[in-house]
C-alpha cells in the first residue's frame, strides 16, 4: 500500500513539470515565431534549387522559337497548316513532349 501511496505525489510532480515544459515551449514558439519560421523555411528548401543548369538534358525549343512543322489527318485530309484554324482573335497551341521520346 505504500508503494501505491507514494506514486500520487510524485505522478502529480511529473505532469506539473510536463505542463511547465509544454507551456514554456509553446511562449518561446510564439515569441520566436518569425525567427522559426524562417529557420525552417530555410531548412526544408536547403537544396532545392540549383545554381546552374549544366547537365546535358535538352528541353527541345527555345522560348520565341517557331514551332516546326506539324502533319495530322483531320477526317480524309492531311493538315500541315493548322493557319486555317486560327479564328481572327487567335489561337492557343499546347504541346506536351512525352518522357519516352
Amino acid at each position: 500500500m505504500n508503494s501505491g501511496d507514494n506514486s500520487g505525489p510524485h505522478m502529480k510532480t511529473l505532469l506539473k513539470a510536463l505542463l511547465g515544459t509544454v507551456v514554456t515551449l509553446l511562449v518561446v514558439g510564439f515569441v520566436f515565431r518569425g525567427n522559426l519560421i524562417e529557420f525552417a523555411k530555410d531548412a526544408i528548401t536547403k537544396d532545392m534549387f540549383v545554381s546552374a543548369d549544366n547537365d546535358s538534358f535538352d528541353p527541345g525549343l527555345a522560348i520565341g522559337s517557331t514551332f516546326p512543322p506539324l502533319m495530322t489527318q483531320l477526317g480524309d485530309r492531311h493538315v500541315t497548316n493548322i493557319s486555317e484554324f486560327i479564328p481572327d482573335k487567335g489561337m492557343i497551341f499546347i504541346a506536351n513532349r512525352s518522357v519516352d521520346w
